[in-house]
């Protein structure tokens, strides 16, 4: 019998925009319904859009930006493969001074695949294709530190299931000094 994991909260600060990111069946939704109290946090998911179409990723983003411009934490569903797509976060949360972090959620095809399958919605192969490649391009550079998230984790579906809930701390900020005229 395989060891089992322990329960995990994820702490970050509350001013923190988090992208959770992966490949469509990784299991990044289930964690956000599952972790993240919507009253606690602004939550950008795809799957809470209404209309798909044209103005699907349009709309998405201005969703990101009016999060990121919000006083409550961030928490934005993303796949993250997209250099652009993350730099264009980084820098809205850099605008605002807040920092971001990136959680990558891995799940090899198969595990992602059935993931899809559990929850009714299915890309086709040429797209999984497509996003396991840019995945893994995306793995293979290793350069997120350097684009500047504040914290880089690297989550498996089976670990992300451990997962009960994603809390937000206090940010620091210092008392006015006495001194200051």
């Amino acid at each position: 019998m395989a060891p089992t994991m322990g329960a995990m909260e994820l702490i970050f600060p509350s001013d923190s925009v988090i992208v959770v990111a992966g490949v469509p069946g990784a299991g990044k939704t289930t964690l956000l319904r599952r972790a993240v109290d919507r009253h606690d946090a602004t939550v950008v998911d795809t799957d809470d859009r209404t209309r798909r179409g044209p103005l699907l990723y349009l709309g998405h983003y201005a969703r990101i930006a009016a999060a990121i411009a919000g006083r409550k934490p961030a928490v934005i569903h993303s796949r993250g493969t997209k250099s652009i797509a993350r730099r264009t976060i980084l820098t809205l949360a850099r605008l605002r001074g807040r920092p971001a972090h990136i959680i990558l959620m891995h799940a090899d095809r198969d595990t992602a695949e059935a993931g899809q399958r559990a929850r009714g919605r299915t890309v086709s192969a040429t797209e999984m294709d497509r996003q396991i490649a840019d995945w893994q391009a995306l793995l293979a550079e290793g350069g997120l530190h350097e684009e500047g998230w504040a914290t880089v984790a690297f989550l498996t579906r089976e670990e992300a299931a451990t997962v009960t809930s994603m809390r937000f701390a206090p940010a620091y900020s210092p008392a006015p000094s006495a001194l200051a005229t």
